[in-house]
């Protein structure tokens, strides 16, 4: 009888614990928050649609916490600007995405708009400038996104390195500078004549030296706006330009009349 008892009171516990533990919550799976873009670049959309106005631009490992979800359209913020946008969550990873960086290594490197030195360059990059590889092609050619300002546009792979070179500490120079040479001389955005005129300014204004592209162009500062532009070197020199003095105008003489000879004088009437 107490046999019997016993193993009552054993089911009889091992029916609670059983009934203990099926009761106890499960854990909850709970998907990330944070992703990572995947494309070199992407676009934030103003609602969940392929026709909604662009509202930003994301780049390749770009951070993005995902706020809600809607017809496999996402509604992100992007960090740490706090810009907010739809994208499709194809677009992203929930592991951290690495992009192909590399650096400038020429003093000035023209950012083209295709895989030619033929082509228009669209801007400038010095030395150290970061840039994510897109692409490249068979001609040595590649395809860049510019970190700083978000450029886009074709440099020889020749010219960048995947090595973040620091520069050798110089001593502190003096500043250079130069002088406008003409009248009116412009200051550009990009080293060509087409480009967009910034400044102009009269002749001997004292402009900051700052870099040097080829031999035909100067980047400068304009001291006391703090404008900075492109100048033609042909319009730059290293001392003030000597004002030549006004040209006096010539006054002419009117010559005297010649006096008349006696043949051509009037004959007098006869007296009568």
């Amino acid at each position: 009888m107490k046999s019997r008892w016993r193993w009552s009171s054993i089911i009889f516990l091992f029916l609670i614990a059983l009934f203990i533990s099926s009761c106890a919550p499960k854990p909850i799976e709970t998907k990330p928050s944070v992703y990572y873009v995947t494309p070199v670049i992407t676009y934030l959309k103003e609602c969940p649609g392929y026709d909604c106005k662009v509202v930003g631009e994301l780049h390749r490992a770009d951070q993005v916490e995902q706020l809600e979800a809607k017809d496999n359209w996402w509604r992100v913020q992007a960090k740490p600007s706090g810009l907010t946008g739809w994208l499709q969550p194809e677009l992203l990873s929930p592991d951290p995405v690495t992009p192909e960086i590399f650096y400038v290594a020429a003093d000035s490197l023209e950012l083209r708009e295709c895989p030619s030195p033929d082509c228009p360059f669209r801007k400038i990059l010095f030395m150290g400038d970061r840039v994510q590889k897109i692409a490249e092609n068979d001609q040595g050619w590649v395809r860049v996104l510019v970190e700083k300002d978000a450029g886009i546009g074709w440099i020889p792979a020749a010219l960048l390195t995947d090595k973040a070179e620091k520069p050798a500490a110089k001593p502190m120079e003096e500043k250079s500078y130069l002088y406008a040479a003409g009248a009116n001389v412009n200051l550009y955005s990009l080293p060509l004549f087409s480009s967009k005129i910034l400044k102009t300014v009269p002749l001997n204004e004292k402009l900051e030296k700052l870099v040097q592209h080829g031999k035909d162009w100067f980047k400068v500062r304009h001291p006391d706006s703090g404008a900075e532009g492109w100048a033609a070197a042909r319009d730059l020199k290293a001392s003030p330009v000597a004002k030549e003095p006004p040209k006096k105008k010539k006054r002419f003489r009117k010559k005297a009349a010649p006096p008349k000879s006696p043949e051509e004088a009037p004959l007098e009437p006869e007296a009568m």
